[in-house]
């Protein structure tokens, strides 16, 4: 998504002179770089690209905020969280992220047999297919589907 053209949006903003994005990119960059050095990643997938966007986005709030306590107005950051923002595809909504997760579990679990299907075992495979497919609903809310779904919700 994001990983393979990141180096033109960086040239595009630095030949511009468009210092925030610069700043937001080379950030992106080196977050995703973490990534894939961290955990021995070869690629991102979009869902990863997603959460660590997210991360960011959550940080840069946080910093807004912690400013705006203060007293003190930072245009610069908003404008920087903007930009940001722009990278992070729009969320359904809850509803529809909860069919469709609801879907795919419900499918899945139809393959194993009726005692099986109440386990907890597959909760991690369900969220690696729900994510491959739909990257931005959140783990929680298909953990808490799942719990619901096999009967162990609490």
């Amino acid at each position: 998504m994001l990983k393979e053209n990141i180096n033109d949006l960086i040239a595009t903003a630095m030949k511009a002179r468009e210092g925030n994005k610069v700043k937001v990119l080379r950030l992106i960059k080196s977050e995703f770089l973490k990534f894939l050095t961290a955990g021995n990643h070869k690629e991102l997938t979009d869902a990863e690209e997603i959460k660590i966007l997210k991360k960011l986005q959550k940080q840069w709030k946080e910093e807004i905020d912690a400013f705006n306590k203060a007293g003190r107005e930072m245009p610069d950051l908003t404008l920087e969280l903007e930009y940001l923002e722009s990278f992070i595809p729009k969320e359904m909504p809850e509803g529809v992220q909860m069919e469709k997760a609801n879907n795919i579990i419900e499918a899945y679990l139809k393959g194993f047999p009726v005692e099986e299907r109440t386990s907890m075992k597959y909760l991690g495979t369900v969220i690696k297919i729900i994510n491959k497919e739909y990257p931005m609903i959140e783990n929680k809310l298909i953990s808490d589907l799942y719990k619901k779904v096999t009967g162990n919700a609490k």
